[in-house]
């Protein structure tokens, strides 16, 4: 699958390439960094990156990336991009890989895209957020197929005051390894997606109400897991469907209900929202109805960019609360849906994750990061998944300088099946500074300070100094 999944990137890619070449714009970026670190690298340096920072030790960085991007100016109905970003570091671990690699084409308002690529998925900021719920910015991207509307769609023609966004896609996470059932490995687990979110409201409104929700579920290897399994065209329907099997559902499933809400004003723009987790029938009971993100954010209207006094443009708060989970016990037969166990699963091993990361929110994270007193559980991905957290940030600018601050404070309960004997305090901060510089027709440096402070984590502290250059090629 993953040949015949390549050769149709590729032959997408030079298909619309000799067809559609005068319709986009192609450009470039490159971005080189050295950090000077603890032994385990700070939550916030690599959290949310789509995981090109290693997660431990001192390591030099280096991204090249080549992107042929749409031209929203062109009035054809088909148009392709594509794009490709390699990361390359070195250090404690060293590794090359490729953090992006996609093709795709456009048809009016919907897209077809091959391969892997950055996004965001939910309601919500996507700069300064601790990152979404269920599906962050925090993993590498990984290879899909996806079919999708990129921006909101008009439900009423030349009219903006209803429109919708969809995403269907499917994609491979690779081998996994299986903690119940007949086999201890299968070849491929695979990722099924999908959303639906709805505005109302548009450009001339100050009020924007926004609804909808966003489904996944890992799956893969039914008819070896299990005796008399279903076979995968058959898991793949319950799959998509939610549908149980054998007093259970089908594949690893987790997503959110997303809520919000967008007020204009004369000096910039009010976000709300709040994104409610459902992952095995808990919320329909409404028993872990508190857990959640919940956020406010406001960003201010683009001003004077000659005003070099101190401005904050966008600032955000954020509570989060996973606690809850339905209570502690969960009885299918029975209808209690509770120990929801968020990011742990007890047929596929990885949990909620992909190649170590956490697919949604960093603020759940691998085992593998915490402070080695703290309890460990070798049939999960985590063992602290029950978190009352704040996360504030902002983003400012001052004398040409951009800077940036993420600050986050955790109390932490371990898990219902692995709870830590008290409640254990977290602190996890970030500061950075980046300005324009004359250096090949201008480019940009940085500077970056992140520290941990508290018991889940081990008390790390880090210094990065970077370089970037980005433009148009043609």
């Amino acid at each position: 699958m993953k040949s015949i999944f390549f050769c149709t990137l590729i032959c997408i890619t030079f298909a619309f390439r000799n067809a559609y070449s005068q319709d986009s714009t192609l450009t470039f970026g490159i971005n080189i960094q050295g950090t000077l670190s603890t032994p385990a690298t700070p939550l916030w340096f690599h959290s949310n990156t789509n995981g090109t920072m290693p997660t431990k030790g001192s390591f030099v960085l280096s991204q090249f990336g080549l992107f042929k991007k749409y031209n929203p100016n062109n009035p054809r109905f088909i148009q392709w991009s594509a794009g490709a970003e390699v990361v390359t570091y070195t250090g404690i671990s060293n590794n090359l890989f490729f953090s992006e690699l996609y093709a795709a084409a456009k048809f009016g308002p919907v897209e077809l895209s091959f391969g892997q690529r950055k996004e965001f998925m939910g309601l919500g900021d996507s700069l300064l957020s601790s990152g979404p719920t269920a599906m962050s910015s925090n993993f590498r991207p990984y290879p899909k197929i996806q079919l999708y509307t990129p921006r909101f769609v008009n439900i009423i023609p030349g009219n903006d005051i209803a429109s919708f966004k969809l995403s269907y896609s499917d994609g491979i996470l690779g081998a996994g390894s299986i903690q119940y059932g007949n086999v201890s490995e299968v070849p491929q687990v695979y990722l099924h997606q999908k959303s639906v979110y709805l505005r109302l409201g548009g450009d001339r409104f100050k009020l924007n109400l926004y609804a909808g929700f966003n489904h996944q579920a890992m799956w893969g290897g039914e008819d070896e897991i299990f005796s008399g399994g279903l076979k995968r065209p058959v898991a793949y329907k319950y799959v998509i469907f939610g549908k149980p099997w054998a007093r259970s559902r089908v594949g690893n499933h987790f997503g959110t209900i997303d809520l919000a809400a967008e007020l204009k004003t004369s000096t910039g723009n009010f976000l709300l929202y709040r994104q409610s987790i459902y992952e095995d029938g808990s919320l329909i009971t409404f028993s872990n109805v508190a857990d959640g993100l919940n956020g406010i954010r406001f960003k201010r209207k683009i001003t004077d960019p000659l005003d070099h006094s101190f401005k904050i443009n966008t600032a955000l708060l954020e509570f989060i609360y996973t606690k809850n989970q339905g209570g502690a016990i969960f009885d299918f037969e029975g209808g209690i849906f509770g120990n929801d166990n968020y990011f742990n699963h007890y047929v596929y091993k990885q949990g909620w994750s992909y190649k170590g990361r956490a697919l949604g929110t960093p603020l759940i994270a691998s085992q593998t990061l915490m402070r080695d007193d703290l309890p460990r559980d070798p049939s999960g991905f985590t063992v602290n998944n029950r978190i009352i957290a704040i996360h504030s940030a902002l983003n400012a600018t001052w004398g040409g300088y951009n800077i940036l601050f993420k600050g986050t404070y955790s109390k932490n309960f371990g898990s219902y099946n692995v709870p830590f004997d008290n409640p254990v305090n977290q602190a996890s901060f970030l500061l950075y500074f980046e300005k324009p510089v004359s250096i090949w027709k201008k480019s940009i440096v940085s500077v970056s300070l992140a520290s941990d402070i508290g018991k889940l984590y081990p008390n790390n502290s880090a210094i990065s100094l970077g370089w970037k250059k980005s433009g148009f090629i043609r």
